[in-house]
């Protein structure tokens, strides 16, 4: 009879390792489109042509970065104009990725400290402009620092290139106009602001719903994996195929939530760049709080 318990024992324990080690492969983005698992920066580093972005800003990266690694904050890429945050034109976004000697077949690996944040606008922009391989690293500075990767302080002298962005991709982007009409009760949009609940309460755009950019990380900073986003987004009752316009008060924030949609296979969202602050500028009334829908802690990771 001990015998027999030891068995049934020594079975349960394997079958609980064996879930335990899929839930770990299953939560990370290895071999993803737009996201790189700082385990993976090392190795593809050596291939050439790569370069990784700092986009924390300059204060964080001159007291340390990960080594080769070049500064270019999201706020190099935007326009100086009476909306904040607004995407730079073509031509100031060519400039910038020259200065930074960046050419258009280099692989581009983006990281910074705000889940996700920087490094998902930087992302944006340039994918907005036609650059294809570029890929968020999950997890950040933290990840790599996790994983072991050579640090410096030193800025790496790139020589300067002369890059050529390709024309706006108009299906990334959404404009007022496109918003406003979303706010109409016959379409079939979905627009989903993505700031703060306390954010979210002082007013937003009629017809949102709400789910916070937070909702997309683990306590360890780290991104959900592609099941678990894609169920808590079905949770919303949003399907893969919705057409979705996503924005926060400056959409910066929005950027993380499009990669990682984009990610889990929602193939039609777009990012409202003038966000909460051109309509707020445009005297547009706020709506009043609806009831929120709270996506289950299901994870299926």
């Amino acid at each position: 009879m001990q015998s027999v318990k030891r068995v049934t024992l020594a079975v349960t324990f394997l079958l609980l390792v064996i879930i335990t080690a899929g839930c770990a492969t299953n939560s990370t983005y290895e071999g993803a489109r737009n996201f790189i698992e700082p385990s993976e920066v090392g190795a593809l580093l050596s291939s050439g042509n790569v370069i990784v972005i700092d986009a924390r800003g300059e204060e964080a990266y001159s007291k340390g970065h990960l080594d080769t690694a070049i500064s270019l904050a999201p706020s190099a890429l935007t326009k100086d104009a009476e909306i904040g945050g607004l995407v730079a034109d073509q031509s100031q976004v060519e400039q910038v990725l020259s200065n930074a000697g960046i050419k258009n077949q280099d692989t581009l690996l983006i990281y910074d400290d705000n889940g996700g944040v920087n490094a998902g606008r930087v992302w944006w922009v340039l994918k907005l402009y036609g650059h294809e391989q570029v890929k968020i690293i999950n997890g950040g500075a933290k990840g790599l620092e996790r994983a072991a990767l050579k640090m410096s302080a030193e800025a790496p002298k790139l020589d300067k290139t002369t890059y050529t962005a390709k024309a706006m991709d108009t299906k990334m982007i959404a404009t007022l106009e496109d918003v406003m009409n979303s706010a109409d009760e016959t379409s079939s949009v979905v627009l989903l602001d993505v700031r703060s609940s306390a954010e979210f309460d002082e007013g937003f755009i009629p017809g949102a719903i709400h789910y916070s950019h937070t909702e997309n990380l683990y306590n360890d900073g780290t991104f959900k994996s592609m099941k678990t986003i894609a169920l808590n987004y079905r949770d919303l009752s949003l399907h893969e195929d919705d057409e979705i316009i996503l924005y926060c008060k400056s959409s910066f924030r929005a950027t993380q939530t499009m990669a990682l949609l984009e990610e889990a296979g929602f193939t039609n969202v777009r990012v409202y760049d003038g966000a909460w602050l051109e309509w707020q500028s445009k005297d547009m009334a706020p709506a009043e709080k609806p009831v929120e829908v709270q996506p289950s802690s299901q994870d299926a990771s």
